[in-house]
């Protein structure tokens, strides 16, 4: 059993790793105090709380009770609920316990082994400690003390499991007040049903983790009541998640190039009315957190207000170089990373400010040269200028694939004032850029759609114009295009035509006017058929006049 222990407590360490959870002070094991256990049962035992039945030695609830202690004491409608007490008691429960117990709801604190299980001895015989016991005998060698500041668990382990902790623990120290305070953690269900190994409904952080980050996964559970139930759909719930962790990593970029970009010789440092307004934001920010989390541990609340102080800062950071105070982004953006250092979010300082005599990060070493990159850059975008587009091409080549494949990210912010870069993950940089060139391709193709059909529509004569464009609205029209029967075959009221075809009329006049031909143009292509039309008889009379002419003169004898 001991193998099959190691295993899953290896496993169950490196996700809490992975998920930035620290290391506890102390990680006892039930198998190595067993003697500790064995010795905490005895004097409970000696002082009259507890009886050996059978091997097995129980906690006598009616004795203590009578004592003027009470029991239970965070679940008190449980109060004689024997059913909620054997499902808490588990296989310490079955066959013959009831016999050997004097009351129905005393507890098990050591049980007799049956054959071929792990067993331990003791005064009592062979056997293994009880479920509630574990928890109050190694806190005890921990802490020595009572009472204990906080004891932790889920909801489900108000009664028994915690209700009987208190118990012995109180009969073994004498006390009564054993832990100050319990903090139950909510449920989580999973699209509506409690998370059960029973009902296969659970997802392994492993797996998790293969879709999401440990980050998104924090911010998921920071955003909900802890002592809640929470609901996880896996359609919707990340959603926020995910746009919170976007929103805070964002927010550091920006602020560490404003910072890096940074020129106390240049940028005055005298504060305006906008300073004042930002710098007291942060202070209402940090008394409205620290009122959160003072107030049962609200993370909800409290990274509600840090994301609205980003928001301010955010629209405070779009002013040019000269308008920002780069201090006060500092104290905002150190003050946010505390928090975020507080709750887990983040392991380590991914805002660093390091003297020559520190450690320097990645950042830092790579610094000047893309500075030197980003210069050149701007000074040739400023060169360009006009019908010089090839230099702006090679000058977004430089951005969108020499720097993004260094993961550098490179940002624009006019043709004369200097651009700012940030470094992110090379691999999902190129994916952003490769999605915003993509996504702008569509949307010059949709462009370029929609005129064409502009067009295709402008030029299509006003009695194919139904036909052509509203055929799936109309099945049949009349020998102007005018529609006359609905897509199922129904014909229309006089009403309906009477309105499309006024609605066709003014398509012709509209088509007749893109084509030079208004109502006079109609006018003057009348009279101008009617002048060709003359014209042409004019031609064909031609000759039968000339005829007859030629026929008079051969008659007439010569002068």
């Amino acid at each position: 059993f001991r193998e099959i222990s190691r295993h899953y407590e290896e496993d169950f360490l490196e996700d809490m790793r992975v998920l930035n959870v620290e290391m506890p002070d102390s990680m006892p094991r039930v198998s190595e105090y067993v003697e500790e256990i064995v010795a905490f049962i005895q004097k409970i035992v000696d002082k009259g709380y507890a009886y050996e039945s059978n091997g097995s030695v129980y906690f006598n609830v009616a004795k203590y009770t009578i004592e003027d202690n009470e029991y239970p004491k965070l679940n008190a409608a449980a109060k004689g609920n024997i059913e909620l007490l054997k499902e808490g008691e588990g296989v310490l429960a079955e066959e013959n316990a009831e016999t050997e117990k004097k009351n129905a709801q005393d507890f098990a604190l050591w049980k007799k082994s049956k054959e071929n299980e792990p067993s331990w001895t003791s005064p009592w015989g062979e056997g293994r400690p009880g479920w509630h016991i574990e928890c109050s005998a190694m806190s005890n060698e921990i802490f020595k003390t009572c009472p204990i500041d906080i004891h932790a668990g889920g909801e489900d382990l108000k009664f028994p499991h915690h209700d009987n902790e208190i118990a012995q623990s109180e009969a073994y120290f004498g006390c009564k007040e054993w832990v100050k305070y319990f903090l139950h953690v909510g449920h989580l269900h999973i699209d509506k049903q409690k998370m059960s190994k029973s009902l296969k409904n659970f997802i392994k952080i492993k797996e998790f983790t293969k879709k999401y980050t440990a980050k998104q996964l924090r911010f998921l559970f920071l955003l909900q009541k802890w002592h809640k139930i929470m609901n996880f759909d896996p359609e919707t719930s990340m959603q926020e998640a995910i746009e919170k962790e976007r929103q805070f990593a964002e927010f550091f970029q920006q602020a560490k190039a404003i910072i890096r970009n940074f020129d106390i010789k240049k940028n005055p440092q005298k504060w305006n009315s906008e300073d004042f307004e930002l710098n007291e934001r942060l202070r209402e920010t940090k008394e409205k957190v620290h009122h959160h989390l003072c107030n049962s541990i609200d993370t909800q609340s409290a990274l509600m207000e840090l994301s609205a102080l980003l928001v301010e800062t955010n629209k405070y950071m779009k002013n040019t170089s000269a308008q920002i105070k780069s201090p006060l982004i500092v104290s905002i953006s150190k003050y946010t990373l505390r928090i975020l250092k507080c709750l887990g979010i983040i392991a380590e300082d991914e805002f660093k400010y390091t003297s020559a005599s520190e450690e320097v990060d990645v950042e830092t070493v790579i610094a000047p040269y893309v500075q030197v990159a980003v210069d050149f850059r701007d000074k040739v975008k400023q060169l360009a200028g006009g019908d010089k587009m090839l230099l702006i091409k090679e000058c977004d080549y430089v951005r969108d694939v020499s720097l993004a494949t260094l993961g550098v990210r490179l940002e624009d912010t006019g043709m004369t004032t200097q651009s700012v870069w940030m470094k992110e993950d090379a691999e999902t940089l190129l994916k952003s850029i490769e999605d915003k060139k993509l996504a702008k391709e569509r949307a010059q193709k949709e462009k370029e759609e929609k005129k064409a059909l502009e067009e295709k529509k402008k030029n299509t004569p006003p009695h194919e114009f139904y036909p052509t464009f509203e055929s799936h609205n109309y099945s049949k029209f009349d020998e102007k295009g005018v529609p006359t029967h609905d897509a199922a075959g129904k014909e229309l009221s006089k009403e309906i035509v009477n309105g499309l075809k006024k609605k066709v009329g003014a398509l012709e006049k509209k088509w007749l006017k893109s084509q030079g031909k208004g109502v006079e143009g109609q006018e003057e292509g009348a009279k101008g058929g009617k002048k060709q039309k003359k014209n042409k008889q004019k031609a064909e009379d031609a000759p039968k006049d000339a005829e007859a002419k030629t026929q008079d003169a051969e008659g007439k004898p010569e002068d």
